[in-house]
């Protein structure tokens, strides 16, 4: 392995709403997610804070329904995240983001036409930079903890398993299993949660899902809105969520969860 490979960790995913008050008012009531409003922004932004990773929840969709609109994989050193893209070959483009409550490092990278995370390290207010994302304060009542997995779906997975080799190191991409190969999956795994490649029709962010420690104590704390499973992933019907696909799983079978 590079001495220079950089750790990706899997910080957060961005929803949109079409109504910021009403999205927060669903979150807690009807599936137990607690979301905090942006102070410098109460109309239109905040987040669901979990264990060192969290869901942006921003006002913004035309439509009436929920989408996530972009993932994010979080990085610690840009010097060492240069040197890793060039070494990969991995066209890239530093920028700022100027957020509603601080400043982020902004990348955006590209490899084809695969669907891929933007990489970000936030730089202020120095003091919440520091240690950003938080650590869980406060248990939600559904028993969420971590952003354990987005699901993307791909034109072509054999193009973005190579991809996500090259932007993350063989290692943590292994070619297609017989199981994954003949579902058309592959999972990919960054340092901490990980990605569920699908092979599909379209290009775009299909579900995301988290890590819970009993999958039966959130199916009592939803009252039985849990609906079927996908291997170790129990899905909520998309109607609770306006189309969103947003699944738990138990974080046991997950081993690595955002830390």
């Amino acid at each position: 392995m590079d001495p220079r490979r950089v750790a990706l960790r899997l910080d957060h995913a961005s929803v949109a709403v079409p109504d910021l008050a009403v999205a927060v008012e669903h979150l807690d009531r009807r599936l137990g997610l607690r979301a905090s409003v942006t102070p410098q922004a109460p109309e239109r932004h905040g987040r669901v804070y979990l264990d060192r990773s969290y869901l942006e929840v921003a006002a913004g969709s035309a439509e009436t329904g929920w989408e996530v609109t972009l993932f994010f994989l979080r990085f610690d050193d840009p010097e060492a995240l240069r040197a890793h893209l060039d070494d990969g070959g991995i066209a890239y483009r530093f920028g700022e983001y100027e957020g509603v409550d601080g400043t982020w490092d902004d990348v955006e990278i590209r490899l084809g036409t695969v669907p891929l995370p933007t990489l970000i390290r936030r730089t202020a207010p120095e003091v919440v930079a520091r240690d950003w994302p938080p650590a869980l304060a406060e248990t939600h009542r559904c028993g969420a903890r971590t952003l354990t997995a987005v699901h993307v779906e791909v034109p072509s997975l054999d193009e973005a398993v190579d991809a996500y080799r090259r932007l993350l190191g063989a290692e943590q991409v292994p070619w297609l299993d017989n199981e994954r190969q003949a579902r058309g999956q592959a999972s990919v795994r960054p340092a901490t949660g990980e990605i569920v490649l699908h092979q599909g029709g379209s290009s775009g962010i299909i579900g995301i899902v988290l890590g819970v420690p009993s999958l039966a104590a959130t199916r009592t704390a939803l009252e039985g809105r849990l609906g079927w499973m996908d291997e170790k992933v129990a899905w909520l019907d998309p109607d609770e969520t306006f189309g969103l696909r947003l699944g738990f799983a138990e974080l046991e079978a997950h081993p690595r969860p955002g830390v």
